[in-house]
């Protein structure tokens, strides 16, 4: 069965077809009216970023990487130690959502670990981080 149907030439005449079609293409086609924006709403404004400043992300602190073949890390017990890229004296990174955003050194506070940041990437590196 084709997806074409075929009408009886006798029951459409030209006239009727022709009223049909600008009766279609009349009711196809309507004038879109868009309402105006108030008159403070810009791009960008503070207001749409306090929508976004309870949302909790994940923050990690980067003391360093390594790579290791896959039977090294199943030859790990406790006590083993793995060697990271940074030197002692290195800062450390800040990462947000995996990007990075800052740089500093780790601190003890009370019993815990903290990072003291002495680094703020510049916006030019936190948006290239960010493609």
């Amino acid at each position: 069965m084709s997806g074409k149907q075929d009408f009886p030439a006798g029951d459409w005449n030209q006239a009727d077809v022709a009223q049909a079609g600008t009766a279609l293409a009349a009711a196809a086609v309507q004038p879109v009216g868009f309402g105006q924006l108030p008159a403070g709403a810009r791009p960008g404004e503070s207001r749409n970023l306090d929508l976004l400043l309870d949302v909790e992300i994940p923050i990690a602190v980067e003391v360093g990487r390594a790579q290791m073949s896959l039977e090294d890390v199943l030859k790990l017990v406790p006590g083993s130690v793995v060697a990271l890229d940074k030197k002692a004296e290195e800062p450390v990174d800040l990462r947000v959502n995996g990007k990075l955003v800052a740089r500093g050194e780790v601190v003890l506070v009370d019993d815990s670990y903290g990072l003291r940041i002495t680094q703020i990437v510049d916006a030019a590196g936190r948006i290239e981080s960010l493609r």
